[in-house]
């Protein structure tokens, strides 16, 4: 008995260790372009993106996600602007190599739009989904930085977003 405990510790130590290296709380933060063209409009706008989340395992994680837009278009004299994208998502990520990951990301999303001009706005908060894929590169231990595109469909727009940040793991 006293040979196998110290045993079945260490066996538990290896097995656990690559599985507790990839758990933890994660934040990162960055700007996002955010491009909507569809039949009737075609609008850039601009974004400061926050994120949070944890990763369960090395291969499975959880995220949510703030934007708030600070760059505007105008469209035929009247200003759009995005005043808040939120969304929860579920995400899945592939190793390849030491400090090098490989996502994709699926969730649930709501954003509000405002048009303005002429002295009158108007705006609109819509509920729908992201998906989107993208990776992290790790500059050191704690700190990384994450390159990602996602597709929101909301309502009866879609966007396309491409997000740079930097981000640090807990």
């Amino acid at each position: 008995m006293k040979k196998i405990l110290p045993t079945l510790l260490a066996a538990s130590a290896v097995i656990a260790a690559p599985t507790a290296l990839a758990e933890g709380f994660y934040a990162d933060g960055g700007y996002t372009f955010i491009g909507i063209d569809d039949d009737t409009v075609d609008v850039d706008l601009g974004s400061i993106t926050a994120r949070g989340g944890y990763d369960f395992t090395q291969n499975f994680g959880a995220e949510l996600e703030g934007s708030f837009g600070v760059s505007d278009d105008d469209i035929a004299g009247a200003s759009v602007e995005l005043n808040y994208l939120i969304g929860a998502y579920g995400k899945a990520q592939l190793p390849v190599s030491q400090g090098v990951n490989l996502f994709a990301r699926v969730g649930v999303v709501n954003a509000e739009l405002e048009v303005s001009g002429e002295g009158a706005s108007a705006s609109e908060s819509d509920t729908g989904f992201g998906f989107g894929v993208g990776g992290t590169v790790d500059v050191s231990q704690n700190l990384y930085v994450r390159g990602d595109y996602t597709r929101y469909d909301i309502e009866d727009l879609e966007a396309d977003a491409f997000t740079i940040s930097l981000g640090l793991k807990f």
